[in-house]
């Protein structure tokens, strides 16, 4: 008698069986119902990602979840927060801003429990493309190829819209990451390469090492899943079998083209995402001392402003941000 072999996930199944599953921690799960019946009909979906996600995160009491919240219209959310008094931030505000370069950066902190939610606003259609081939930049896929769960969807419809975006978030990884993969690869080495890649793209406040130890976090993880997609795409011939078990090779090779495409790709990323920086200290409640915070935690040395910094850091604090950015990897190889 014949013994059947069991069957391989398929991408979207290893993504969904991840991002469908229980959340177990307590306070966070608290938090989101809490969101979640604050913003009402207002709110389509909670999307958990991140290095609290991962487990990459010290988890202290300044360390913040970080939060997709997916709204289908930015007004009826903000308003709804400020009625929930769950920020101090004016809808008026926030929403116009919202409008430009989603997503946006919203603090909101919750008591009892006493949870600090790091949430990136941004609307379901705009979601659901900044997901796919059509996105403006590498913000959000660059977040949602790493391990995240479904926190909240209003509706069985809504929750299959999201996860196929986790799922497309997953599969595009191969549109870009293309030209920095070695001759040959198994599943843990294109998930460490790919967070490598759209680690060293952007303008981040953890030094040299940081995608390392990210990669280290998820890589049990993130790599059954990466095995379905490589799969997937050896099955429609964008791969070859390496010699050695369980490595693929490109079936096409990297052009200079196409590596000029994903430079430039990634140049257009780097300039919106620091275009949003001046969005994000009017929407972030407590920017200034969030991001001080961060930069002490990664640096390991404790960094105080002036009074001068402090009152006026768009004037003053730029050479301390600058200085602190050129040196962090040199702190990061001491620490």
């Amino acid at each position: 008698m014949s013994t059947a072999r069991p069957t391989r996930p398929s991408l979207k199944e290893a993504v969904a069986s991840r991002v469908l599953s229980p959340e177990d921690d307590a306070a966070l799960s608290a938090a989101a119902a809490r969101l979640a019946g604050a913003a009402g009909e207002a709110l389509d979906g909670l999307v958990f990602f991140g290095s609290r996600r991962t487990g990459a995160a010290r988890a202290n009491v300044w360390s913040a979840y970080d939060l997709f919240v997916i709204v289908g219209a930015y007004r009826p959310f903000y308003e709804a927060m400020a009625r929930a008094g769950l920020s101090g931030k004016s809808a008026r505000l926030v929403s116009p801003l919202s409008r430009c370069l989603p997503p946006t950066q919203y603090s909101v902190r919750l008591r009892d429990p006493e949870v600090h939610l790091k949430t990136a606003v941004i609307r379901t259609d705009t979601f659901l493309r900044e997901t796919s081939p059509l996105r403006h930049d590498h913000f959000c896929i660059g977040r949602l190829f790493q391990p995240s769960r479904l926190l909240f969807a209003r509706h069985a419809s809504m929750r299959d819209a999201l996860v196929e975006a986790l799922v497309r978030a997953h599969a595009e990884t191969w549109t870009w990451v293309r030209p920095w993969l070695p001759p040959t690869f198994d599943a843990a080495t294109y998930g460490s390469t790919a967070l490598a890649v759209s680690m060293s793209w952007e303008v981040r406040p953890e030094p040299a090492g940081r995608a390392r130890a990210l990669w280290e976090a998820q890589k049990s993880e993130q790599t059954p899943v990466l095995e379905a997609l490589l799969h997937e795409l050896a099955a429609r011939g964008e791969l070859t079998a390496a010699r050695d078990p369980g490595r693929w090779a490109p079936a096409v090779g990297v052009s200079r083209l196409e590596r000029a495409r994903r430079a430039a790709y990634f140049r257009r990323s780097i300039v919106r995402a620091t275009a949003r920086w001046a969005k994000h200290v009017l929407s972030f409640e407590d920017w200034l001392d969030y991001i001080v915070r961060k930069a002490s935690r990664h640096s390991g040395e404790r960094i105080e402003l002036t009074e001068r910094e402090r009152r006026w850091p768009w004037i003053f604090a730029w050479g301390r941000l600058f200085r602190y950015l050129r040196t962090k990897d040199e702190r990061g190889e001491r620490t």
